[in-house]
């Protein structure tokens, strides 16, 4: 019969045993007091930080969060540029209810699945641990056949513990990527909505590096968030079972010193620990401008490499690398010294208070053994059982006293994904939040056959008036011409046009449905966005193969591509090959493929932006021709006076507010309409007027200069022909190759690098963390020896040597922990 069994044949077993009721209400008071540990560690940071409101889950809560942070405080306690920020656990809970509430079914079973395995992993340890006390009696007795027994089952547990522990990691991970798609979902319902991709980086400012958020702090959080429910979940299991076994077979003041001991150092802890939520914060935030610069710099770097620019990138990047190192130097420092607390505390003097736990009960315990060979057998026995329960009741009550450090670190990502969502919501269904200087605000009428602008003002989001009360019609089939010098506001015009900037006022008239740009107007600007995919992808975007009303075929592909001259693709490409196009083609070819794509979009309104500075004046010409034969209306920005023939109104910006318009008579000239703006003439003013009759004079000349000029270019086009056999040749770099050295050779060449460097700093710092490397394995093998001690003066009952193998393992702890945060 198992020793455990015996001990109930007892009459102090039978006492124990009796004495049910006390025994459940420490294990109720010990499961309510462990797992509330980290709430309630959790609650007075937030207490700390002031008293928030509830948390709300859904729509509701952040429509509110956006009001609040739309608002500009004025009351004292906040500056003009800063938002109130909101309190990192209370975004925690909020995440936190959203998980919860779309979770649905796949999740549900998910985390019935953590559950479930959490259960199991337990039941599997708990039998481990018994039949493993059990190897030990049978090896003392000499028991062969049922050594090899046990040997068998323990060797099936192990398997069983280790297809359970991978099936928790399988569903922890299922629960991560449904976490991450609900959380992408969520942020993307809103990013791609009205435009907030474009307005939150350009316009509204608040957020930086959005991208860093949505690709890698929802991820991080998800990860972090999943495997924190997994080990919780285990650790309430261990919690359960191994508290109810303690107290049924010894008695509940054990369960009540391990809670205590728990409690006590975890106090402690809490008052040391550092705010790792706002330095996790900071440093994604850091992070994410450090790799934008470096993204900036790869989009931009033949620019840069033409200017030679890079010791300024390189200053800027590395001015970035040393705020974030110097920040993660801070990480470090704090992680240090709190660490030498927490591991002392949690891992190295729990560890010895567990040891005295364990043999505490041999003594003068319920556990204590007689003389005789069977009952040093089952000490052997159930001090290997009473061990595993011991270690594993600490470890779950650990894990459950670091879940609130775990959670700080959490808030550090859920304030950063919280505060995107709530700016996003509010850009998407609010339009002027951004510029709340000003108290009017415009509208748009669609629907309409013509473009009207009526009153319309333009300004920046810095505030900048460009355009003021702007009153202009463009009927279908007439074409506007704007003008004006650099940043007068010409493509800020289309920006409010096209909804990117908010409408400040007056009221603008439109094609189409809604305030943005749609398929009644079509944006061509200087440089075409090229997508990444087919050839025929690129003709036919914004729109897929799914949204096609008439499949393009590959003979209107032939057509569209002659019509620019870029015929030659279809030979240089195969249909069906995704191409990176902006790598591809030059800046002409692309504002090539940009004509394309309008001739087969075949639109109302078109907006030219510039969009034929980078081919030649033939090519322009053809453009116009083909434009205003498709009957497509043009709004055009263009440098060249020679496109002022093929627009019957030309829109001159003066950057300053003002603005004129002047109209084609039938006799091809024009005649001036003026705004009502009657500033004083400035050196801004007097350069537009320049632009503007240079506009007007060149466009005259430039009838008899054109065919001379596309002659010099195709003179200047054409290519030498080779003489018959001529091959050009192109410089042959060899290779350098070598043969493989033999290994001693390497070895020394290793040496010959690394000897030098053990003299400077970092060699210092190698050597100091192989001394530490070192020091630890010995401390490790002298506490390893202890325990081999403790064993043996149990076995003797010599209770004075093991209070003396007791205090000499508490000063090896503090010299391992020291070493072991150094």
């Amino acid at each position: 019969m198992p020793s455990l069994q015996l001990l109930q044949l007892t009459e102090r077993g039978r006492g124990l045993l009796a004495s049910r009721r006390r025994t459940l209400a420490v294990v109720s008071g010990a499961l309510v007091a462990g797992g509330a540990l980290a709430y309630a560690r959790s609650g007075r940071g937030q207490r700390r930080r002031g008293r928030p409101e509830a948390a709300n889950d859904g729509d509701d809560a952040l429509a509110r969060n956006g009001e609040r942070l739309g608002h500009n405080g004025t009351d004292g306690r906040l500056s003009g540029t800063t938002k109130r920020r909101k309190s990192a656990l209370k975004s925690l809970h909020f995440l936190a209810a959203i998980l919860l509430k779309k979770i649905g079914p796949n999740g549900t079973r998910y985390l019935l699945g953590l559950m479930l395995t959490a259960v199991l992993r337990t039941a599997v340890g708990h039998r481990l641990a018994k039949v493993q006390g059990f190897l030990f009696k049978a090896a003392f007795l000499r028991r062969v056949p049922t050594f090899t027994r046990l040997i068998i089952e323990n060797l099936i547990l192990c398997f069983l513990q280790s297809a359970v522990y991978q099936t928790s990691k399988y569903l922890t991970g299922s629960l991560n990527l449904r976490f991450k798609k609900i959380l992408t979902d969520l942020v993307h319902a809103d990013y791609f909505q009205n435009m907030v991709y474009y307005k939150i980086s350009h316009v509204d400012h608040r957020i930086s590096n959005p991208e860093q958020r949505i690709a890698s702090d929802i991820p991080k959080f998800c990860s972090e968030l999943s495997e924190l429910v997994q080990d919780d979940l285990a650790a309430v299991a261990e919690g359960l079972i191994y508290t109810w076994r303690l107290c049924s077979y010894a008695s509940p003041k054990y369960m009540l010193w391990i809670l205590g001991y728990i409690l006590v150092a975890g106090g402690a802890i809490r008052n040391f620990s550092p705010a790792f939520g706002k330095m996790k914060s900071t440093e994604q935030h850091l992070e994410g401008e450090y790799r934008q610069l470096h993204s900036r710099l790869r989009t931009h770097a033949e620019s840069v490499a033409f200017y030679g620019g890079e010791k300024r990138e390189e200053y800027h990047i590395m001015h970035r690398f040393r705020a974030l190192v110097g920040h993660l130097k801070h990480v470090l420092h704090e992680n240090w010294w709190f660490g030498m607390i927490q591991d002392f505390f949690l891992k190295y003097f729990g560890a010895t208070v567990a040891v005295v736990l364990i043999i505490e009960p041999f003594f003068s315990g319920d556990l204590r053994p007689d003389s005789s060979t069977l009952g040093r057998a089952d000490m052997l026995s159930n001090l290997r059982y009473h061990t595993s329960v011991i270690i594993a009741l600490f470890q779950s009550l650990g894990t459950l006293s670091i879940s609130s450090r775990r959670l700080n670190i959490l808030s550090g990502y859920a304030d950063r994904i919280r505060e995107l969502l709530d700016v996003s919501r509010e850009l998407s269904g609010v339009r002027d939040r951004s510029l709340n200087h000003s108290s009017s605000v415009g509208n748009y009428i669609s629907e309409a056959n013509h473009i009207e602008f009526s009153g319309v003002k333009v300004v920046t989001p810095a505030g900048n008036v460009l355009v003021d009360d702007l009153t202009l019609r463009v009927e279908t089939g007439s074409n506007l011409l704007i003008t004006g010098p650099n940043g007068s506001g010409k493509s800020s015009l289309f920006r409010v046009l096209g909804g990117l900037w908010p409408l400040v006022s007056g009221h603008i008239v439109k094609p189409g449905v809604g305030s943005d740009l749609n398929k009644e107007i079509f944006y061509v600007p200087q440089r075409p966005y090229t997508a990444v995919g087919t050839l025929r992808e690129q003709l036919i975007y914004p729109l897929t193969a799914d949204q096609e009303t008439e499949p393009l075929s590959y003979d209107g592909m032939v057509d569209l591509l002659k019509n620019v001259d870029l015929e030659y693709l279809l030979e240089r490409y195969p249909l069906d090959k995704e191409v990176n196009w902006g790598d591809e083609l030059s800046l002409g070819e692309q504002q090539r493929l940009g004509m394309a794509r309008l001739f087969y979009h075949k639109p109302k309104f078109a907006i030219l932006d510039e969009c034929t500075s980078a081919v030649t004046i033939d090519m322009e010409e053809r453009f116009c021709k083909k434009v205003r034969a498709m009957g497509t209306s043009c709004i055009t920005i263009s440098h060249r006076p020679a496109l002022v023939a093929f627009h019957n109104i030309v829109l001159s910006l003066d950057g300053e507010g003002g603005w004129d318009v002047q109209h084609r008579r039938d006799d091809s000239s024009f005649y001036t309409e003026e705004s009502e703006l009657t500033s004083l003439e400035t050196e801004r003013k007097s350069d537009a007027l320049t632009v503007q009759r240079a506009f007007m004079n060149r466009a005259k000349s430039n009838a008899s200069l054109r065919s001379k000029d596309s002659y010099s270019t195709k003179v200047i086009a054409t290519s030498p022909k080779l003489e018959t056999g001529q091959t050009v040749r192109t410089p042959v770099i060899p290779h350098l190759q070598c043969s493989p050295r033999p290994l001693p050779l390497r070895a020394a060449a290793m040496l010959k690098i690394l000897v030098p460097k053990l003299l400077d700093k970092q060699g210092g710092q190698l050597l100091a963390v192989a001394l530490l490397i070192f020091s630890r394995t010995v401390i490790s093998d002298r506490i390893a020896s202890l325990n081999g001690w403790f064993l043996q003066y149990l076995l003797l009952s010599e209770e004075p040597h093991i209070k003396f193998c007791l205090i000499y393992l508490i000063f090896r702890d503090y010299c391992e922990v020291c070493l072991g945060a150094g």
